[in-house]
């Protein structure tokens, strides 16, 4: 089996985090096994801490590994992300276009997804929206815990429809909606999906399925527009 290689100059966090994920879907580390220290992956690899851990939470991001408190980082179960092996290029999210593709996708999606939701709605899911909406504000200076309950609030939708296709669907594409979710946040900051979250919440509170609707569509095509007038700032 092949061993970690040195990774060059060029896109460090890029080209770890790859070589990291591929060697996890190899086999090259098993479930449950605990990965090398960061000290030994910056030795082996020849970069900065930063930099492995910049690539260790984009594996978190993704599922295929956990990080125990004072306990190092372990393998997890991923079949879920091996099922979507034709779709790992979409995983390394960092480019403008492949972000505004994912928010298309969700714009489709869960605008039919809301209204399906509010059908089934229950106080008791209401409730849960709101917790995540909670951690949203509470994690506003951290991009990936507020990304996750970001994340965390759509899937709410998807289970709360019932529908078994869209929570098979949402289940099966975590790992890019998460990832595009942490890359949004960091290019655009959180004002925009904190203000259309409680609007949203609101409009379910009332049952008023026009206003879900229209609130999950316009929430979505203006951070396309804000991804796009960023691209057209950086020139990508």
């Amino acid at each position: 089996m092949q061993k970690l290689t040195r990774v060059k100059t060029e896109s460090l966090r890029s080209q770890e985090y790859s070589q990291h994920k591929e060697k996890l879907l190899e086999g090259f580390w098993k479930v449950g096994e605990k990965l090398p220290s960061e000290h030994e992956l910056c030795e082996t690899l020849g970069v900065s801490r930063v930099t492995v851990r910049a690539a260790i939470q984009q594996l978190e991001i993704l599922g295929l590994v956990e990080t125990r408190h004072g306990g190092g980082t372990y393998v997890r179960e991923f079949s879920g992300v091996q099922a979507l092996d034709n779709l790992h290029p979409l995983l390394r999210i960092n480019k403008h276009k492949d972000i505004i593709a994912i928010l298309e996708y969700r714009q489709i999606m869960e605008k039919g997804t809301v209204k399906l939701a509010l059908r089934r709605m229950t106080a008791q899911d209401i409730k849960a929206l709101e917790e995540t909406y909670r951690k949203m504000v509470q994690f506003v200076d951290d991009p990936v815990r507020h990304a996750e309950a970001d994340h965390s609030f759509h899937s709410l939708l998807a289970n709360i429809s019932q529908n078994p296709l869209l929570i098979k669907v949402s289940s099966m594409i975590y790992g890019i909606l998460s990832t595009s979710m942490v890359d949004i946040v960091r290019l655009l900051g959180n004002d925009i999906g904190l203000r259309y979250h409680r609007e949203l919440i609101d409009a379910i509170k009332r049952k008023d399925t026009e206003a879900c609707e229209r609130l999950m569509e316009e929430h979505i095509e203006k951070t396309i527009q804000a991804v796009i007038a960023h691209a057209a700032t950086d020139g990508d």
